[in-house]
């Protein structure tokens, strides 16, 4: 009888969890602080503006921290940041002002189940939103608009795959949306619209950082099969990453590593293309735009 008893608790405690699981779906997030596109405002400055889009590629995107170190050590500092998927994660510490350094070490101490949150039920098998309080807490809440450079994150909306700029609003459900890859991730749902991972529309959105006022743009592409789009870029790294699952992350030393000697080989073209950019900004006038921002 006890026994006939305790089964019939656990049948009715797996049909509510199940219920329980059926109702799971997107949260509408329709916040004030909800992302959002507002038309990009090109920085404006009398020396080059430096571009860095970090391109889509799951735990491949370790590699792009090893690029930030060796701009960095090479004393080159990005005025624009761009970021998709794996890319927007990083990009989203280094556009709230963390330094190489700083960033390396939390690369370091992350492991996969700091930012993934794995689920049952629902429409894929991690959530998101331990990605998204992640994110919010290392860039101390602050907004997107609020970041200490211009800062924009590329996601993809589900129906139509069409890309949209988020450069405002709530930073980390921005991230999360961008690195929402569809069928693993649940797509994000903002203000009745559901998102998913950027790199569906565009893996190295190079021509974005163009929009925000570039004069020459970055690009780090650790995608396996390269980026038509990162053609736009005037550099473009391609770090040798480790070909993993897009959630293994084993061989973020690996991938730091190539990031950074990728970025390190690129340089001497890098440097000169600064040099002959700065050169011919000097010589021309500044130019002056209702809707552009000095800096």
């Amino acid at each position: 009888m006890k026994t006939a008893t305790l089964l019939n608790r656990c049948v009715l405690l797996l049909g509510a969890v199940l219920l329980a699981g059926c109702a799971m779906a997107p949260v509408n997030h329709t916040a004030a602080d909800a992302p959002l596109a507002a038309p990009l405002q090109p920085l404006i400055k009398k020396q080059p503006v430096v571009g860095l889009v970090l391109g889509a590629g799951g735990s491949r995107g370790f590699a792009h921290v090893g690029v930030l170190k060796a701009l960095e050590a090479a004393g080159i500092e990005p005025d624009v940041v761009v970021g998709v998927s794996s890319g927007a994660v990083v990009a989203a510490l280094h556009a709230s002002g963390l330094r190489a350094a700083e960033i390396e070490a939390n690369a370091l101490r992350i492991e996969d189940n700091d930012l993934l949150d794995f689920t049952l039920f629902g429409p894929g098998v991690i959530e998101g939103e331990r990605l998204q309080n992640y994110i919010n807490e290392m860039v101390r809440n602050r907004p997107l608009e609020a970041m200490a450079k211009p800062f924009a994150v590329i996601v993809a909306e589900r129906e139509s795959s069409r890309m949209t700029i988020f450069n405002r609003g709530n930073t980390g459900l921005a991230v999360r949306a961008s690195a929402s890859v569809p069928k693993l991730f649940w797509p994000v749902k903002i203000r009745g619209t559901e998102y998913v991972d950027g790199g569906v529309a565009s893996r190295v959105p190079a021509a974005v950082a163009r929009q925000m006022g570039a004069d020459i743009v970055i690009a780090v592409d650790v995608s396996w099969r390269g980026s038509a789009d990162a053609a736009a870029a005037d550099i473009v790294i391609r770090p040798q990453t480790v070909r993993a699952r897009i959630t293994d992350f084993s061989h973020k030393l690996a991938n730091l590593a190539a990031g950074e000697d990728a970025a390190r080989e690129a340089m001497p073209q890098l440097q000169a293309l600064l040099a002959k950019a700065a050169a011919e900004k000097s010589a021309a006038p500044l130019r002056v735009g209702l809707n552009q921002t000095r800096r």
